[in-house]
């Protein structure tokens, strides 16, 4: 008989749980502890979190508590009050059994080769997603199905935004300068700019819509250059990468030349800032082109260095992205933001013995056994990351899911 370990990651909020019951060859399995656990509700606690109440329909929703049956956020504890013996209150006001005390599983006997139980704590990475959108006067030029450039780009940012904005930090920053050119001192100008953040449909989706298109230029270097540095002054969380969308519909200008000819300064300014966001802020640049007025040569160029490549990388070079209808808009943002959802689920535990986590795990998403490589393995080159595969992966980035492992003892190395 084996003895098991388990964990159990819930939506975004790394919930983990415990515990293997020990199955000693010289003693009977032990049974599951009782943990406790007294249950109460935000109205019964002295100091509930703050959140407790807020509608919301996944944990990720809820700062220090969790959400109840998809409809508001709850608590059952605080680090004072609400678990009994045995357990303690987690992260998210939920009394989990303490280790080595039993709970869910017991901590089996002392016969013979029993595992303790362990608390394994699995989180997932959550990228930050800053669209950088050009709102030069171009921008109103018609984009077919009765919407303008700009109103398709919104359209598609905030449909991507509604659908993920669980599982991604998005931010939303428009650039122009003023009518009739500008000076340096007066550009860029960003008169939208809404902060990375969880669930941040409502925020960007009023936000856009409240201006309008209309600057005479786009100076596309400077305006990464500045929104850069203010992302190094007040860094996102950084538990995932941090990428800048850049849709725009036109060659970039600079603010110390609008409309250069040639629009070589220009083009290099845009490329060097892309680069530097890359090099020394470890911040990848992906470009769209909304309409086909933006050269292919220069879309080339920005994808190149945006993602650390050569500027003139010729036999890998990057995607970069041209959308002609607000479908092929909507395409291009899907494609760019699936990229960045990784489907490593971390660990704060290592794998003892990869084979047997494979041959004998119980991995599930949703609730849906998983196969191991098909569907999961263990990351290769790494001892404690979790990677979906296939279908699986797909399914994890497409919003909130639950997410359980269960491993043998010995699959995972106990200190």
């Amino acid at each position: 008989m084996r003895s098991w370990l388990s964990i159990v990651f819930v939506g975004l909020g790394g919930l983990a749980l415990v515990a293997c019951g020990g199955s000693g060859s010289d003693g009977p399995r032990g049974g599951g502890g009782t943990g406790g656990t007294i249950t109460l509700t935000c109205g019964d606690l002295d100091d509930p979190p703050a959140d407790c109440g807020k509608t919301c329909t996944s944990d990720s929703q809820c700062e220090a508590s969790f959400c109840e049956n998809s409809t508001a956020c709850v608590a059952n504890c605080t680090a004072t009050q609400g678990c009994g013996a045995g357990s303690s209150c987690n992260a998210r006001g939920r009394c989990v059994p303490d280790v080595g005390t039993g709970g869910t599983g017991g901590t089996g006997n002392t016969g013979g080769g029993g595992c303790q139980s362990v608390q394994v704590t699995p989180t997932r990475s959550i990228p930050n997603v800053m669209f950088l959108v050009d709102q030069s006067g171009s921008m109103d030029a018609d984009f077919g199905g009765g919407q303008d450039r700009w109103q398709a780009a919104h359209s598609a940012i905030t449909d991507i935004v509604s659908e993920l904005d669980s599982i991604v930090r998005f931010g939303l920053t428009t650039y122009q300068s003023a009518d009739g050119g500008s000076t340096p001192d007066e550009c860029p100008i960003f008169d939208t700019q809404v902060d990375f953040a969880m669930d941040n449909f409502g925020s960007i989706n009023m936000s856009y819509p409240a201006n309008f298109p209309g600057g005479e230029d786009t100076p596309t270097g400077d305006s990464i250059d500045v929104l850069v540095g203010i992302m190094e002054a007040d860094p996102p969380l950084a538990e995932g990468p941090t990428i800048i969308v850049l849709a725009t519909d036109g060659e970039p200008d600079t603010c110390e030349t609008p409309d250069p000819n040639p629009t070589t300064e220009a083009h290099d300014e845009a490329i060097a800032a892309a680069q530097n966001a890359y090099q020394n802020a470890d911040i990848q640049t992906f470009i769209l082109s909304v309409g086909n007025d933006v050269s292919d040569a220069h879309l080339q160029d920005m994808a190149n260095v945006g993602v650390g490549k050569p500027v003139d990388e010729s036999a890998d070079p990057a995607p970069f992205w041209k959308a002609t209808t607000s479908q092929g808009l909507e395409d291009a943002f899907n494609e760019i933001i699936s990229a960045s959802i990784s489907c490593d689920v971390q660990m704060d535990k290592q794998f003892d013995d990869k084979d047997k986590a494979c041959e004998d795990g119980d991995v599930r998403l949703n609730g849906t056994p998983l196969s191991c490589p098909e569907d999961w393995q263990v990351k290769p080159g790494a001892d404690d990351i979790i990677e979906l595969v296939g279908s699986a992966c797909d399914t994890f980035k497409s919003g909130s899911s639950t997410f359980s492992a269960v491993f043998p003892c010995g699959a995972i190395v106990v200190e």
